[in-house]
């Protein structure tokens, strides 16, 4: 499979990165998990990697979203947890180390909104670019 026209899918929210990402921020990391890894007498490193090798998605947004845009993105994607509470959701994301998707069960650590600018005049609030990080289990 190859790249299907969006980054990633928060439940059923296609984020095409168009509107909201920074596409050169934008990284994947698969994280290999060890159980019980050790080095013998002679320092060889013996591991027994486990098969559910959990992802990281890290991006941050295009600069100067307003507060609609941001409302828009972020009610998008929180209206597509499975747990609210963790912020939990299944994420389908590409990964450019595969050339393919992965879909796992996630959760977004919280974002941190700076405020670039306020304009009095619209009562629109702009902001910096954020991090917006997926955590797979």
């Amino acid at each position: 499979m190859a790249y299907l026209g969006y980054l990633l899918k928060v439940g059923t929210y296609e984020i095409t990165g168009e509107k909201f990402i920074n596409y050169e921020s934008y990284d994947v990391t698969r994280e290999v998990q060890d159980l019980d890894a050790h080095r013998d007498a002679t320092g060889k490193l013996h591991r027994n990697v486990l098969p559910n090798i959990p992802i990281k998605i890290n991006f941050e947004t295009r600069p100067g979203l307003n507060n609609d845009e941001v409302a828009e993105f972020l009610g998008n994607i929180s209206s597509n947890y499975t747990n609210a509470l963790e912020r939990k959701a299944v994420v389908r994301a590409f990964v450019p180390e595969l050339n393919d998707y992965i879909e796992q069960d996630m959760y977004m650590a919280g974002p941190t909104l700076k405020i670039k600018r306020i304009d009095a005049n619209t009562n629109q609030v702009f902001y910096n670019s954020f991090k917006v990080t997926f955590i797979g289990y």
